[in-house]
Protein backbone atom coordinates (compact mmCIF):
# COMPACT_ATOMS: atom_id res chain seq x y z
CA UNK A 1 0.00 0.00 0.00
CA UNK A 2 2.84 2.26 1.01
CA UNK A 3 4.69 1.61 -2.56
CA UNK A 4 1.75 2.07 -4.39
CA UNK A 5 1.27 6.06 -2.85
CA UNK A 6 4.94 6.86 -3.22
CA UNK A 7 4.97 5.59 -7.00
CA UNK A 8 1.77 7.90 -7.42
CA UNK A 9 3.73 10.58 -5.57
CA UNK A 10 6.65 10.01 -8.09
CA UNK A 11 4.80 10.35 -11.12
CA UNK A 12 3.33 13.59 -10.31
CA UNK A 13 6.56 14.77 -9.59
CA UNK A 14 7.95 13.89 -12.98
CA UNK A 15 5.09 15.55 -14.59
CA UNK A 16 5.92 19.04 -12.37
CA UNK A 17 9.29 19.01 -13.41
CA UNK A 18 8.26 18.98 -17.34
CA UNK A 19 5.82 21.61 -16.70
CA UNK A 20 7.96 23.61 -14.97
CA UNK A 21 10.94 23.35 -17.48
CA UNK A 22 8.52 24.06 -20.34
CA UNK A 23 7.63 27.14 -18.29
CA UNK A 24 11.12 28.12 -17.45
CA UNK A 25 12.35 27.88 -21.35
CA UNK A 26 9.59 30.25 -21.74
CA UNK A 27 10.26 32.70 -19.63
CA UNK A 28 14.00 32.49 -20.88
CA UNK A 29 12.70 32.98 -24.85
CA UNK A 30 10.52 36.23 -23.05
CA UNK A 31 13.48 38.08 -21.67
CA UNK A 32 15.70 37.27 -24.78
CA UNK A 33 12.80 38.94 -27.15
CA UNK A 34 12.79 41.93 -24.71
CA UNK A 35 16.09 42.37 -25.09
CA UNK A 36 15.97 41.99 -28.70
CA UNK A 37 13.63 44.63 -28.89
CA UNK A 38 15.17 47.09 -26.76
CA UNK A 39 18.45 46.69 -29.10
CA UNK A 40 16.19 46.88 -32.49
CA UNK A 41 14.62 49.71 -31.26
CA UNK A 42 18.01 51.67 -30.78
CA UNK A 43 19.65 54.55 -33.19
CA UNK A 44 22.22 52.74 -33.75
CA UNK A 45 20.54 49.50 -35.03
CA UNK A 46 18.14 52.07 -36.99
CA UNK A 47 20.84 53.64 -38.73
CA UNK A 48 22.18 50.13 -39.50
CA UNK A 49 18.85 49.17 -41.07
CA UNK A 50 18.87 52.57 -42.84
CA UNK A 51 22.91 51.93 -44.60
CA UNK A 52 21.93 48.44 -45.01
CA UNK A 53 18.62 48.82 -47.39
CA UNK A 54 19.73 51.86 -48.67
CA UNK A 55 22.82 49.54 -50.34
CA UNK A 56 20.40 47.42 -51.35
CA UNK A 57 18.53 49.66 -53.48
CA UNK A 58 21.54 50.87 -54.37
CA UNK A 59 22.83 47.81 -55.51
CA UNK A 60 18.96 46.70 -57.03
CA UNK A 61 19.11 50.00 -58.50
CA UNK A 62 22.69 49.44 -60.50
CA UNK A 63 21.53 46.07 -61.41
CA UNK A 64 18.56 47.22 -62.92
CA UNK A 65 20.28 50.02 -64.68
CA UNK A 66 23.07 47.06 -66.12
CA UNK A 67 20.13 44.97 -67.19
CA UNK A 68 18.69 47.79 -68.74
CA UNK A 69 21.27 49.23 -70.50
CA UNK A 70 21.71 45.27 -71.74
CA UNK A 71 17.85 45.56 -72.98
CA UNK A 72 18.65 48.36 -74.83
CA UNK A 73 21.67 47.23 -76.27
CA UNK A 74 19.57 44.09 -77.31
CA UNK A 75 17.02 46.38 -78.63
CA UNK A 76 19.01 48.22 -80.72
CA UNK A 77 20.57 44.85 -82.71
CA UNK A 78 17.25 43.67 -83.19
CA UNK A 79 16.56 47.04 -84.36
CA UNK A 80 19.39 46.85 -87.04
CA UNK A 81 18.68 43.57 -87.98
CA UNK A 82 15.50 44.15 -88.27
CA UNK A 83 16.27 47.10 -90.61
CA UNK A 84 18.74 45.07 -92.35
CA UNK A 85 16.17 42.40 -93.28
CA UNK A 86 13.55 44.77 -94.10
CA UNK A 87 16.08 46.21 -96.95
CA UNK A 88 17.18 42.28 -97.93
CA UNK A 89 13.42 41.99 -98.40
CA UNK A 90 13.15 45.42 -100.70
CA UNK A 91 16.29 44.40 -102.70
CA UNK A 92 15.11 41.07 -103.16
CA UNK A 93 11.34 42.08 -103.60
CA UNK A 94 13.03 45.14 -106.28
CA UNK A 95 14.99 42.36 -108.05
CA UNK A 96 11.85 40.14 -108.33
CA UNK A 97 10.15 42.78 -110.07
CA UNK A 98 12.80 44.11 -112.38
CA UNK A 99 13.12 39.91 -113.05
CA UNK A 100 9.63 39.52 -113.54
CA UNK A 101 9.34 42.16 -116.15
CA UNK A 102 12.67 41.36 -117.34
CA UNK A 103 10.52 37.64 -118.38
CA UNK A 104 7.50 39.06 -119.30
CA UNK A 105 9.31 41.28 -121.90
CA UNK A 106 10.80 38.06 -123.41
CA UNK A 107 7.75 36.70 -122.95
CA UNK A 108 6.46 38.98 -125.34
CA UNK A 109 8.98 38.94 -127.49
CA UNK A 110 8.88 35.56 -127.85
CA UNK A 111 5.44 35.59 -128.40
CA UNK A 112 5.69 37.95 -131.14
CA UNK A 113 8.40 35.64 -132.47
CA UNK A 114 6.17 32.30 -132.54
CA UNK A 115 3.79 34.31 -133.99
CA UNK A 116 6.26 35.65 -137.50
CA UNK A 117 7.01 31.89 -137.21
CA UNK A 118 3.47 30.78 -137.73
CA UNK A 119 2.90 32.81 -140.24
CA UNK A 120 5.96 32.38 -142.08
CA UNK A 121 5.08 28.35 -141.45
CA UNK A 122 1.86 29.34 -142.51
CA UNK A 123 2.30 30.98 -145.82
CA UNK A 124 5.24 28.08 -146.40
CA UNK A 125 2.55 25.56 -146.34
CA UNK A 126 -0.14 27.44 -148.11
CA UNK A 127 3.14 28.16 -150.53
CA UNK A 128 3.90 24.62 -150.41
CA UNK A 129 0.04 23.60 -151.01
CA UNK A 130 0.23 25.52 -153.35
CA UNK A 131 3.21 23.74 -155.33
CA UNK A 132 1.86 20.22 -154.63
CA UNK A 133 -1.49 20.86 -156.43
CA UNK A 134 0.45 22.06 -159.06
CA UNK A 135 3.49 19.18 -159.01
CA UNK A 136 -0.43 16.26 -158.31
CA UNK A 137 -1.54 18.12 -161.24
CA UNK A 138 1.29 18.14 -163.56
CA UNK A 139 2.34 14.45 -162.58
CA UNK A 140 -1.02 13.38 -163.22
CA UNK A 141 -1.01 15.30 -167.40
CA UNK A 142 2.19 12.96 -167.11
CA UNK A 143 0.77 9.37 -165.79
CA UNK A 144 -2.09 10.19 -168.20
CA UNK A 145 0.26 10.53 -171.45
CA UNK A 146 -0.88 14.55 -172.00
CA UNK A 147 2.12 15.49 -170.95
CA UNK A 148 5.48 13.99 -172.39
CA UNK A 149 8.05 15.26 -169.77
CA UNK A 150 7.39 14.75 -165.98
CA UNK A 151 7.49 17.32 -163.49
CA UNK A 152 10.62 19.16 -162.74
CA UNK A 153 10.27 19.24 -159.42
CA UNK A 154 11.12 14.87 -159.87
CA UNK A 155 14.58 15.54 -162.29
CA UNK A 156 16.22 16.03 -159.45
CA UNK A 157 19.31 14.75 -157.58
CA UNK A 158 19.53 13.84 -153.66
CA UNK A 159 22.96 13.73 -152.29
CA UNK A 160 23.89 12.86 -148.86
CA UNK A 161 27.68 14.14 -148.73
CA UNK A 162 27.82 16.61 -152.11
CA UNK A 163 31.71 17.00 -151.14
CA UNK A 164 32.46 13.17 -150.95
CA UNK A 165 33.38 10.72 -153.23
CA UNK A 166 30.73 8.45 -154.23
CA UNK A 167 30.32 4.99 -152.51
CA UNK A 168 31.20 2.59 -155.20
CA UNK A 169 28.67 -0.16 -153.70
CA UNK A 170 25.83 2.63 -153.63
CA UNK A 171 26.65 3.48 -156.99
CA UNK A 172 26.77 -0.27 -158.50
CA UNK A 173 23.79 -2.11 -156.35
CA UNK A 174 22.00 1.32 -154.51
CA UNK A 175 22.46 0.09 -151.23
CA UNK A 176 24.95 0.67 -149.16
CA UNK A 177 25.90 -1.50 -145.44
CA UNK A 178 26.39 1.83 -143.65
CA UNK A 179 23.37 3.49 -145.35
CA UNK A 180 22.75 7.21 -145.27
CA UNK A 181 25.90 6.94 -142.46
CA UNK A 182 28.16 6.31 -144.79
CA UNK A 183 31.23 8.37 -144.87
CA UNK A 184 30.61 8.97 -148.88
CA UNK A 185 28.24 9.67 -151.02
CA UNK A 186 24.81 8.46 -152.19
CA UNK A 187 22.72 9.86 -155.21
CA UNK A 188 19.25 8.96 -155.13
CA UNK A 189 17.42 10.49 -158.19
CA UNK A 190 13.89 11.58 -157.82
CA UNK A 191 12.55 9.32 -160.38
CA UNK A 192 13.77 6.51 -162.44
CA UNK A 193 12.81 3.42 -164.50
CA UNK A 194 13.81 1.26 -161.66
CA UNK A 195 11.92 1.05 -158.49
CA UNK A 196 13.86 -0.67 -155.32
CA UNK A 197 11.66 -2.54 -152.42
CA UNK A 198 13.69 -2.98 -149.75
CA UNK A 199 12.84 -6.22 -147.81
CA UNK A 200 10.15 -7.10 -150.00
CA UNK A 201 10.34 -10.99 -149.47
CA UNK A 202 10.66 -12.42 -146.23
CA UNK A 203 11.14 -16.25 -145.73
CA UNK A 204 12.04 -17.50 -142.24
CA UNK A 205 14.49 -19.60 -144.00
CA UNK A 206 16.27 -16.22 -145.77
CA UNK A 207 15.81 -14.35 -142.27
CA UNK A 208 17.25 -16.85 -139.48
CA UNK A 209 20.13 -17.88 -142.14
CA UNK A 210 23.06 -16.47 -140.17
CA UNK A 211 22.59 -18.16 -136.96
CA UNK A 212 24.50 -18.02 -133.71
CA UNK A 213 26.33 -20.31 -131.84
CA UNK A 214 23.38 -20.54 -129.26
CA UNK A 215 21.12 -21.65 -132.27
CA UNK A 216 22.73 -23.99 -134.30
CA UNK A 217 20.08 -26.28 -134.65
CA UNK A 218 17.59 -23.51 -135.96
CA UNK A 219 17.78 -24.27 -139.81
CA UNK A 220 17.95 -28.20 -139.69
CA UNK A 221 14.48 -28.13 -140.60
CA UNK A 222 14.79 -25.39 -143.28
CA UNK A 223 16.39 -25.63 -146.65
CA UNK A 224 17.35 -23.27 -149.79
CA UNK A 225 14.09 -24.93 -151.42
CA UNK A 226 11.82 -24.79 -149.12
CA UNK A 227 12.97 -20.52 -149.49
CA UNK A 228 12.96 -21.09 -153.01
CA UNK A 229 9.80 -22.95 -153.17
CA UNK A 230 8.00 -19.70 -151.39
CA UNK A 231 9.77 -17.45 -153.57
CA UNK A 232 7.87 -18.99 -156.30
CA UNK A 233 4.70 -17.88 -154.96
CA UNK A 234 6.00 -14.76 -154.08
CA UNK A 235 7.12 -14.01 -158.05
CA UNK A 236 4.24 -14.76 -159.77
CA UNK A 237 2.26 -12.91 -157.17
CA UNK A 238 3.89 -9.96 -157.22
CA UNK A 239 4.79 -9.63 -160.85
CA UNK A 240 1.34 -9.76 -161.54
CA UNK A 241 0.49 -6.70 -159.77
CA UNK A 242 3.63 -4.51 -160.78
CA UNK A 243 2.49 -5.94 -164.55
CA UNK A 244 -0.48 -3.51 -164.09
CA UNK A 245 1.45 -0.68 -164.60
CA UNK A 246 3.62 -1.34 -167.62
CA UNK A 247 6.04 -3.85 -169.78
CA UNK A 248 8.94 -4.57 -166.84
CA UNK A 249 12.42 -5.34 -168.44
CA UNK A 250 13.86 -6.48 -165.05
CA UNK A 251 12.81 -8.17 -161.94
CA UNK A 252 15.50 -9.43 -159.21
CA UNK A 253 15.29 -10.44 -155.93
CA UNK A 254 18.18 -10.70 -153.28
CA UNK A 255 19.07 -13.61 -151.11
CA UNK A 256 21.78 -12.06 -148.99
CA UNK A 257 22.02 -12.76 -145.69
CA UNK A 258 23.17 -9.27 -145.35
CA UNK A 259 20.68 -7.28 -143.54
CA UNK A 260 20.97 -4.18 -146.05
CA UNK A 261 20.52 -6.85 -149.38
CA UNK A 262 17.85 -9.34 -147.36
CA UNK A 263 14.89 -9.59 -149.98
CA UNK A 264 15.19 -6.75 -151.58
CA UNK A 265 13.42 -6.37 -154.89
CA UNK A 266 14.56 -4.30 -158.22
CA UNK A 267 12.11 -3.83 -160.59
CA UNK A 268 12.95 -2.07 -163.87
CA UNK A 269 10.15 -0.58 -166.30
CA UNK A 270 10.39 -0.30 -169.50
CA UNK A 271 9.21 3.55 -169.37
CA UNK A 272 9.10 6.23 -166.70
CA UNK A 273 5.58 7.05 -166.79
CA UNK A 274 5.23 3.31 -165.75
CA UNK A 275 7.42 3.44 -162.35
CA UNK A 276 6.03 6.87 -161.49
CA UNK A 277 2.41 5.34 -161.71
CA UNK A 278 3.95 1.67 -159.50
CA UNK A 279 5.20 3.83 -157.23
CA UNK A 280 2.35 6.09 -156.80
CA UNK A 281 0.16 3.49 -156.28
CA UNK A 282 2.12 0.53 -154.45
CA UNK A 283 4.24 2.84 -152.14
CA UNK A 284 2.82 2.31 -148.55
CA UNK A 285 0.65 -0.30 -149.74
CA UNK A 286 0.50 -3.99 -147.67
CA UNK A 287 1.57 -7.19 -148.54
CA UNK A 288 1.59 -10.13 -146.35
CA UNK A 289 1.34 -7.98 -143.54
CA UNK A 290 4.29 -5.92 -144.22
CA UNK A 291 4.31 -2.43 -145.25
CA UNK A 292 5.62 -2.45 -148.72
CA UNK A 293 8.45 0.85 -149.08
CA UNK A 294 9.21 1.48 -152.65
CA UNK A 295 11.72 4.04 -153.81
CA UNK A 296 13.65 5.10 -156.57
CA UNK A 297 17.44 3.95 -157.39
CA UNK A 298 19.87 3.65 -159.98
CA UNK A 299 21.32 0.78 -161.62
CA UNK A 300 23.24 1.49 -164.60
CA UNK A 301 24.61 -2.23 -165.31
CA UNK A 302 23.09 -5.38 -164.23
CA UNK A 303 25.90 -6.98 -164.33
CA UNK A 304 28.06 -4.73 -162.59
CA UNK A 305 25.74 -4.64 -159.71
CA UNK A 306 24.94 -8.61 -159.98
CA UNK A 307 28.06 -11.06 -158.57
CA UNK A 308 29.42 -12.66 -161.32
CA UNK A 309 30.30 -15.84 -159.12
CA UNK A 310 27.02 -16.36 -157.81
CA UNK A 311 26.60 -18.11 -160.90
CA UNK A 312 29.51 -20.50 -161.00
CA UNK A 313 29.03 -20.74 -156.62
CA UNK A 314 32.30 -19.53 -156.58
CA UNK A 315 31.62 -16.61 -154.28
CA UNK A 316 34.17 -16.56 -151.53
CA UNK A 317 31.84 -14.59 -148.96
CA UNK A 318 29.24 -16.39 -150.18
CA UNK A 319 25.35 -14.92 -149.16
CA UNK A 320 27.55 -12.86 -147.06
CA UNK A 321 28.39 -10.97 -150.19
CA UNK A 322 28.20 -7.20 -150.84
CA UNK A 323 27.38 -7.33 -154.33
CA UNK A 324 23.64 -8.80 -155.68
CA UNK A 325 22.94 -12.66 -155.18
CA UNK A 326 19.47 -12.69 -156.39
CA UNK A 327 16.92 -15.62 -156.85
CA UNK A 328 17.05 -17.85 -160.15
CA UNK A 329 13.37 -16.39 -161.47
CA UNK A 330 10.79 -19.28 -162.49
CA UNK A 331 10.19 -19.67 -166.38
CA UNK A 332 13.65 -17.95 -166.48
CA UNK A 333 11.91 -14.38 -166.72
CA UNK A 334 13.92 -12.08 -166.34
CA UNK A 335 17.35 -13.99 -165.31
CA UNK A 336 19.51 -11.88 -168.34
CA UNK A 337 21.74 -8.74 -167.61
CA UNK A 338 20.88 -6.17 -170.28
CA UNK A 339 17.41 -4.99 -170.35
CA UNK A 340 16.30 -6.01 -174.10
CA UNK A 341 16.99 -9.53 -172.94
CA UNK A 342 13.48 -11.01 -171.96
CA UNK A 343 13.30 -14.66 -172.37
CA UNK A 344 9.07 -15.32 -173.75
CA UNK A 345 9.74 -19.11 -173.33
CA UNK A 346 7.33 -19.94 -170.15
CA UNK A 347 6.35 -23.40 -168.70
CA UNK A 348 2.85 -24.66 -167.89
CA UNK A 349 2.67 -22.83 -164.73
CA UNK A 350 0.10 -20.03 -164.83
CA UNK A 351 0.21 -17.06 -163.00
CA UNK A 352 -2.55 -16.02 -160.60
CA UNK A 353 -5.25 -14.13 -162.11
CA UNK A 354 -6.72 -12.49 -158.81
CA UNK A 355 -5.93 -10.56 -156.38
CA UNK A 356 -4.11 -12.74 -153.75
CA UNK A 357 -4.77 -12.61 -149.79
CA UNK A 358 -1.54 -11.16 -149.61
CA UNK A 359 -2.59 -7.69 -151.17
CA UNK A 360 -4.15 -5.56 -148.59
CA UNK A 361 -6.24 -2.42 -149.52
CA UNK A 362 -5.95 -0.75 -146.36
CA UNK A 363 -3.95 2.06 -146.58
CA UNK A 364 -6.10 3.01 -149.78
CA UNK A 365 -8.98 5.15 -150.09
CA UNK A 366 -12.13 4.13 -152.62
CA UNK A 367 -11.85 0.39 -152.01
CA UNK A 368 -15.33 0.00 -153.57
CA UNK A 369 -14.63 2.18 -156.54
CA UNK A 370 -11.63 0.64 -157.31
CA UNK A 371 -12.66 -2.85 -157.31
CA UNK A 372 -15.90 -1.92 -159.54
CA UNK A 373 -13.72 -0.24 -161.85
CA UNK A 374 -11.00 -3.07 -161.87
CA UNK A 375 -14.06 -5.48 -162.42
CA UNK A 376 -15.45 -3.61 -165.41
CA UNK A 377 -11.42 -3.46 -166.83
CA UNK A 378 -11.43 -7.19 -166.12
CA UNK A 379 -14.62 -7.72 -168.13
CA UNK A 380 -13.32 -6.12 -170.87
CA UNK A 381 -10.31 -8.02 -171.08
CA UNK A 382 -9.72 -10.94 -173.14
CA UNK A 383 -10.13 -13.97 -170.70
CA UNK A 384 -6.86 -16.05 -170.44
CA UNK A 385 -6.56 -19.38 -171.61
CA UNK A 386 -6.76 -22.52 -169.60
CA UNK A 387 -3.91 -25.09 -169.46
CA UNK A 388 -6.95 -27.68 -170.06
CA UNK A 389 -7.87 -26.81 -173.03
CA UNK A 390 -4.39 -26.21 -174.43
CA UNK A 391 -3.35 -29.72 -173.94
CA UNK A 392 -0.67 -31.53 -171.08
CA UNK A 393 2.33 -31.68 -174.04
CA UNK A 394 1.42 -27.87 -175.89
CA UNK A 395 2.88 -24.64 -174.23
CA UNK A 396 0.78 -21.71 -173.57
CA UNK A 397 2.10 -18.02 -173.93
CA UNK A 398 0.41 -16.43 -171.03
CA UNK A 399 -1.03 -12.94 -171.25
CA UNK A 400 -0.99 -10.53 -167.66
CA UNK A 401 -3.06 -7.67 -167.11
CA UNK A 402 -1.20 -5.02 -167.69
CA UNK A 403 -2.09 -0.99 -168.29
CA UNK A 404 0.74 0.12 -170.97
CA UNK A 405 -2.60 2.41 -172.22
CA UNK A 406 -2.64 3.89 -169.22
CA UNK A 407 1.81 4.78 -169.03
Amino acid sequence: MVNYFVKINMGRHAEWRKIAKKQRRKRMRIIKAKERDKIFFTDWYIKQQELEEKLLLEQINKQNDEENEKWIQAEKIAIDQWKKLQEEKERLKQKRLEQEAKLKLEWELEQKKKQIEEEKIKAAQEELKRKQEIFMANLDLFLSGDSVEPPSELNVMHETRPDAELCPFFSKTACCRFGDQCSRNHQYPGISKVLLATNFYNHFGLSNANVNEYDTDIMLEFEDSDTYKEYKDFFFDVLSEFEKFGRITQFKVCNNYEKHLRGNAFIEFAELRCAVAAYRSLHTRWYGGRQLSLQFCTINSWKNAICGLQLRRRCPKGRACNFLHVFRNPNNLYNGYYTHEIVQEKDSTPRSSVRSWRWSESPEKDISNRTSSRRSESSDRPRRRSRHHEGNNKHYRRTSPRRSDRC
